[in-house]
């Protein structure tokens, strides 16, 4: 890439660099858009992907995975979350633990032998669906920008 620029003026310069700083901000601009939106994406394929954890289809887990973008100040800001109740264990995951039934109850569930007082739970792994999903998409950081700059620039 050459960028050849012939001035007559300190104005004209003044001017194109204004133009420059202008264009590389919404560059970025769109970059961080772009990010954002693929990192939600795929932390979406990750939920819903058959082939490995936490395949839980399309789900209330699934729906809560939102992403949003704030601008303030010059500066861009983007997120991913969920709100969904179980998200900390999906992507921390969770020590193990004993579950007990509420009340003076038994626990039972289909193809259990008999009802338990308790249940050891192992513990659940960590799947790291949003973080992952993140660092994929902020790994692209580079190519993204350097398109944007040309769209910008060249288009």
């Amino acid at each position: 890439m050459a960028l050849l620029v012939h001035f007559d003026s300190f104005i004209k310069v003044k001017a194109h660099l204004l133009s420059l700083s202008k264009g590389v901000k919404e560059a970025t601009r769109d970059t961080a858009r772009t990010l954002i939106a693929r990192a939600e994406r795929l932390a979406k394929s990750r939920v819903r992907a058959t082939t490995r954890k936490p395949d839980m289809g399309k789900g209330n887990y699934f729906r809560s995975i939102k992403s949003g973008f704030l601008e303030s100040g010059g500066s861009f800001t983007g997120k991913l979350e969920s709100d969904s109740p179980v998200a900390g264990i999906i992507e921390f995951g969770s020590q193990p633990h004993i579950i007990r039934p509420r009340g003076n109850k038994l626990l039972f569930w289909p193809g259990a032998k008999y009802p338990v007082k308790e249940v050891k739970h192992p513990g659940t792994p960590a799947f790291r669906v949003l973080g992952d999903a993140t660092e994929e998409a902020a790994a692209e950081t580079g190519k993204v920008f350097e398109s944007a700059v040309k769209r910008k620039f060249n288009g």
